[in-house]
């Protein structure tokens, strides 16, 4: 019998490695917060070595994109496994900028990670995965108010300007807007109804008109008045203080008491002037008629 001769199709294929995300990377991945406004996160990737001997690779990690984008990564950039060894190794995310409030968590960044097999400083083989990931939502309403000069007495009422702004990356909602009032039960504030459900674009400011109304029996006080808001994104209260000032109707009176006498001295100084032109007249007219009578007796 013959032996039959062994062919390059009845070879055994030289087993290989593969590269893949040990993260579930399916779909967009959102990075964490951590505390407020920084990013702190890690996602992990796997390297299967399936060859009898030691796998040397060197990884790199870029941003598929012209942005400059200030996130930082943590990763090893050599990495090494041994034979028909399965590792997994970790990747850190971490920005101290703000970035993450500069960018919207709607459009995603491509991470790139390339591992090259590296043999007497030449590439042998290389794997390439990629990766959608995006800044996390950040919130973060604020509320200022503006007063409009107005004087509030006891039974009426002013108006004070009202601003919230949206610092956040994304669009929020207004919740929960209250008042509150320190030392003054007969003081209240209207309007606040209207700014309930607002929606906010991010990077955008809305302004309102708020009514605070002083009841008629109102002593005069000054009164604190605080105003908040609830962002429906994250659940934080932000909140404006100021103080207003109520004046009774003595004032009131008082002060237009002060401008009715002000217009009476007004008028008695013009019935002054008129006396003092009538005794000017009456002495010019006696003194003409004194020189007409002197003079007719002289040509007499």
């Amino acid at each position: 019998m013959m032996i039959p001769m062994t062919t390059a199709q009845d070879q055994v294929e030289v087993p290989s490695w593969e590269l893949g995300w040990e993260t579930n990377m399916d779909g967009t991945y959102e990075l964490e917060l951590s505390g407020e406004d920084d990013i702190l996160d890690s996602i992990e990737f796997f390297v299967e070595n399936q060859r009898m001997g030691e796998l040397n690779l060197k990884i790199t990690l870029t941003w598929d994109e012209s942005d400059d984008i200030p996130i930082e990564l943590d990763y090893d950039e050599s990495i090494t496994v041994a034979a028909s060894e399965n590792l997994t190794f970790e990747i850190e995310f971490s920005d101290v900028s703000g970035y993450s409030f500069e960018r919207s968590p709607d459009k995603s960044m491509t991470l790139l990670l390339l591992a090259e097999e590296v043999s007497f400083d030449q590439t042998v083989s290389s794997q390439e995965i990629d990766a959608e990931v995006t800044v996390p939502a950040v919130y973060d309403l604020t509320i200022s108010h503006s007063s409009m000069d107005e004087v509030l007495y006891a039974g009426s009422s002013i108006e004070y300007g009202l601003k919230v702004t949206n610092n956040g990356n994304g669009k929020d909602v207004i919740k929960m807007p209250e008042a509150s009032v320190k030392s003054c039960p007969s003081l209240s504030v209207e309007g606040l109804e209207a700014i309930k459900d607002t929606e906010i674009q991010n990077a955008t400011v809305k302004e309102f008109v708020i009514r605070i109304v002083a009841s008629e029996s109102h002593p005069e006080r000054v009164c604190e008045v605080t105003i908040s808001i609830k962002s429906a994104g994250n659940g934080k209260i932000s909140s404006s203080m100021f103080d207003v000032q109520v004046n009774s109707n003595e004032v009131k009176q008082n002060n237009n008491d002060n401008s009715n006498s002000d217009d009476g001295q007004k008028d008695t100084g013009g019935e002054i002037t008129e006396a003092d032109t009538l005794s000017f007249l009456s002495t010019f007219e006696l003194f003409s008629i004194t020189i007409l009578a002197l003079l007719v007796r002289y040509r007499k």
